[in-house]
């Protein structure tokens, strides 16, 4: 029987995917954790365990203890508040990957991590953009993203770790609120017009001057 951990279950991704994942795997067999306490927890995630993914041993020992089979790690410091503390998000961001690599390594674990079009920053390709593409990012949370992938490749290329990631565009989730990425100002808005029922009934922190206007396909 698979048995899946979600580490970052109370994001934007994991809020949708542990449901997800319930539905067509069983509740009893995916287990939700994230730093939040239990009470902070809503109750379509739980089962639910507070872990911290820094700690490697008390990583460990709860999949060992839980009999995990695969990770779904979504723990990381996105790219807004990662330029307010750089050095933070890339050891979290870093740190959290390699915790799980290296056990994936040693327990056999299939392991999946969401990758970023923050790869590419403002010199990569604006449409169609190839798999093997020009990766210049200018956030420390791309930087990690594209360290975090030249580590997945090399852990499966060195010791046949099963993992697996794809490169997420911007997302905009309608069930948890703004996590600190560049789409919080359209999560805003429409959690705060869910909120107010009303037209206009709040201001978004996005400046007016960053409408972009350009269209790749016409290009």
């Amino acid at each position: 029987m698979n048995k899946i951990l979600v580490i970052g279950a109370c994001g934007q991704i994991g809020t949708e995917l542990t449901s997800a994942l319930k539905a067509k795997y069983g509740n009893d067999n995916v287990l939700a954790a994230d730093v939040k306490l239990l009470n902070d927890v809503p109750f379509q995630l739980r089962p639910y365990v507070k872990l911290n993914v820094m700690d490697k041993l008390e990583l460990r020992t709860l999949i060992l203890k839980e009999k995990i089979t695969t990770v779904y790690h979504l723990a990381a410091m996105l790219s807004a508040n990662g330029e307010k503390q750089p050095l933070a998000a890339w050891d979290l961001n870093m740190q959290g990957l390699l915790n799980v690599l290296d056990i994936a390594k040693s327990d056999q674990l299939k392991v999946f991590w969401p990758s970023s079009i923050a790869v590419f920053g403002p010199t990569g390709p604006k449409a169609f953009s190839p798999q093997h593409a020009i990766t210049e990012p200018s956030t420390v949370y791309g930087i990690s993203k594209v360290a975090g992938e030249l580590w997945a490749n090399y852990y499966f290329s060195q010791y046949g770790v099963d993992v697996r990631s794809i490169r997420y565009p911007g997302l905009i989730s309608y069930s948890a609120p703004p996590g600190g990425g560049t789409t919080d100002y359209a999560v805003d808005i429409f959690h705060h017009a869910l909120k107010h029922r009303r037209k206009h009934s709040g201001n978004s922190f996005l400046r007016r001057e960053t409408l972009n206007t350009f269209d790749p396909y016409q290009q």
